[in-house]
């Protein structure tokens, strides 16, 4: 029989998908496939239309869907000898949603024309052309949704049909004329620079960038009729393309698709809305809001084998973060059990702990690479940011604390039990495999020093990098417990076993209950007081089922209600909770603390510009480490009096529920986690940088540099 901690981490993953696939009410879109003809005649080809009727309020993507989203997808099964060409993509609208999110649009109703190319020699009919669609389609709530749909047409003498619905969707659908303007595209540091020139005056000019497969980009940025694209992963340059728009002043809409095609001026360097060695339009002081990256790489390791040796120490000190602590004990009471004990069992056991750290690390860098090739990111700690996934860590934690208090045993039945039973106790390889990805688990909440910048690179990089770098970190952060347990003389500096042990085993159950407690905090934080209190809940019932696991003797029955309470707790305790847009519930409990203001990057970059220092603290609920630098530096009376002193405006970048906007500006300092601190002095050209562990003495004396007013 598998594990409770794993079927537990399964049920969860499966939660993820459960509020799209239990959402009631009618269909959001419904597509149905149309022709511009009557009939097929031999030869010629004709227009099949992909036609979605959408929900009021909900929308659905364009071929390159902007920060999030997927576009539709089309497979055709058609007759003998027909052939289909690409969808032709109609004239996007740009949303903008909570947390700076834009994305590029359909809504309502769209038709999305393909051509069909007939054979010269008709097969038999019926003549059927079906087509599988895929589709996500969006409001406050993404829902993927799927159909078979089909299309039956005669052979015969053609004639017109939907002739005003093709007409009005061919009409919205790039033009093949010449542009009535020129595009220079310039590639920057930071990504890429389109300037249109010539476009009539009194129209509105709009750009929607299409990366090439594998590249990504974030929402243009404007500066007149300049448009700056910032991308981390420019792939191909050559095979970027531009659909550029203009509306008149009565709303007539006309677009343009348009090939790269750099110029040969020197690349310039973009720093917030400044163009540095290029001509610029509306230039503010070079120390604007969004630096470019060369702070990052300039405090960087050097070349790919300083990375690693960062990736190790940075993984090697993992062990030392207050994230990690909670767990140590666990860690000291299981080589106690150890001691005394045949050092060959103990080394094996070692290596299984060490197998559970490399697991995760694996995990995470698998993880990397699939978003990445599906055009997205992952960040460090991103498994805080998603609510499903917090509420299946609270309840793993939560039941792996009531394992440690007795409440049920975890167990492998079967054969592996059988097998493990000769070589190991009831705790055995399987208990230590556990407990090592559960302590990496527990890492992941907060960076060590040297894995910001570690972590920022390697998701940039190819899979075979992003292997290396993520076994490196997982290298360093074992390589302690692999010594100890490969050396077991050093064992005997511990206490004996005894019957103390079971009671610690015990009082550690309660540590890890606080652990659960301490995340039970951060989801309230996050999705406030009907999640707390529904995940509260739900915990209640979960344990109930874990207790019933633990007594009735049938383990077939015990499983079946367990995991059936956990199913009835969710639904009726926090589906409804979670599913609540996080702008709608975030920060319940009110305001910034005392002398910080939220962070944007348009108050950066007034702030900047008024010549104000200012100091900004990347900080997230979920992160601990974030919570010790505030509690034993940012909040001490002296370094409160010396931001006052010096008038430095203070500004939280508050990631807990992972905001773009946020993500994009630590991406900008190729960071991918935090605590990250930074302060912009007047008149610099860049910002200072802090370390991932904050000192009073560190920050106070970056203060007195500052320049006097």
């Amino acid at each position: 029989m598998r594990s409770p901690f794993f079927s537990l981490l399964f049920l969860f993953a499966f939660l993820q998908s459960a509020p799209a696939q239990f959402l009631s009410g009618p269909p959001k879109a419904v597509p149905t496939l149309i022709a511009d003809t009557s009939a097929i005649a031999p030869g010629k080809s004709f227009t099949i239309g992909i036609r979605f009727v959408l929900a009021d309020r909900w929308h659905l993507y364009w071929q390159a869907p902007g920060d999030s989203g997927a576009a539709p997808q089309v497979e055709w099964e058609l007759p003998p000898g027909f052939a289909a060409g690409p969808i032709q993509w109609p004239l996007p609208h740009s949303l903008k949603s909570e947390g700076d999110i834009f994305t590029n649009v359909y809504e309502g109703e769209v038709v999305l024309p393909v051509e069909i190319k007939a054979p010269e020699q008709l097969p038999n009919p019926p003549l059927v052309f079906s087509a599988k669609l895929k589709w996500y389609v969006c409001s406050e709530t993404c829902l993927p949704g799927s159909a078979d749909v089909s299309l039956t047409l005669p052979a015969g003498a053609p004639a017109p049909a939907h002739s005003e619905v093709f007409a009005l969707w061919k009409k919205r659908l790039p033009q093949s004329s010449p542009a009535p303007f020129e595009l220079e595209w310039t590639q920057t540091k930071e990504g890429l620079l389109l300037k249109i020139e010539g476009a009539p005056t009194g129209e509105k000019v709009e750009i929607f960038p299409i990366p090439p497969l594998g590249a990504t980009s974030e929402h243009p940025e404007t500066i007149s009729r300049t448009f700056r694209i910032p991308s981390t992963n420019l792939g191909k340059p050559e095979g970027w393309k531009a659909l550029v728009v203009l509306e008149s002043g009565a709303g007539e809409r006309r677009g343009w698709q348009l090939d790269a095609a750099f110029s040969k001026t020197p690349i310039p360097t973009l720093r917030g809305n400044a163009l540095v060695g290029a001509k610029s339009l509306q230039e503010p002081p070079a120390h604007s809001a969004s630096p470019a990256a060369s702070p990052a790489a300039s405090s960087s390791p050097e070349g790919l084998g300083g990375f690693l040796w960062a990736a190790f120490l940075g993984g090697l000190l993992l062990n030392l973060m207050p994230c990690v602590l909670p767990v140590i004990a666990l860690k000291i009471f299981g080589f106690t059990q150890q001691a005394g004990e045949s050092p060959r069992r103990v080394f094996r056991l070692g290596l299984a702990f060490v197998a559970g750290v490399f697991t995760f690390f694996l995990g995470l860098a698998l993880a990397v690479i699939g978003l990445k090739a599906a055009g997205s990111g992952l960040n460090w700690g991103f498994q805080f940011q998603n609510p499903f996934i917090l509420t299946g860590i609270i309840a793993a934690v939560f039941v792996f604390g009531l394992n440690l208090l007795g409440v049920f045993e975890i167990t492998l039945g079967g054969e592996t039990s059988a097998k493990l039973s000769a070589l190991s106790s009831k705790q055995g390889y399987g208990g230590a495999f556990l407990h090592g990805a559960f302590t990496t688990l527990l890492g992941t909440s907060c960076t060590a020093p040297y894995l910001g910048v570690t972590l920022g690179f390697a998701v940039s990089q190819p899979a075979p990098t992003v292997f290396l770098i993520f076994l490196t970190i997982a290298t360093g952060m074992s390589l302690p417990y692999l010594l100890l347990t490969s050396n077991p003389t050093l064992l005997r500096f511990l206490p004996k076993p005894g019957a103390w042990m079971e009671r610690l085993k015990q009082a550690m159950g309660f540590f890890i209950l606080g652990v659960a407690v301490w995340l039970l905090s951060v989801l309230g934080q996050a999705r406030g007081t009907d999640a707390l209190s529904g995940a509260c809940a739900f915990l209640l019932v979960l344990g109930f089922g874990c207790w019933l696991l633990g007594t009735i003797q049938s383990r077939l029955l015990g499983w079946l209600l367990c995991l059936g309470l956990a199913l009835g707790g969710y639904f009726v305790f926090l589906q409804e909770p979670l599913e609540r847009p996080a702008s709608a519930v975030h920060n319940a409990s009110g305001g910034e603390s005392e002398g910080w203001e939220p962070f944007t990057t348009a108050r950066l970059a007034s702030e900047i510009a008024k010549g104000n220092a200012v100091f900004v603290d990347f900080t997230a609920e979920w992160c601990l480490n974030c919570k010790v630098n505030e509690r034993v530096t940012l909040s001490k009376p002296e370094v409160q009096a010396a931001f006052k002193q010096h008038a430095v405006v203070l500004l939280k970048a508050d990631w807990t529920n992972g905001d773009p906007a946020i993500t994009a500006e630590l991406n900008r300092f190729k960071r991918n986690g935090v605590p990250f601190y930074l302060l912009y002095a007047p008149g610099a050209p860049e910002p200072k940088i802090f370390p991932e562990l904050l000192t009073p003495a560190l920050v106070l004396e970056a203060l007195e540099a500052l320049p006097k007013k």
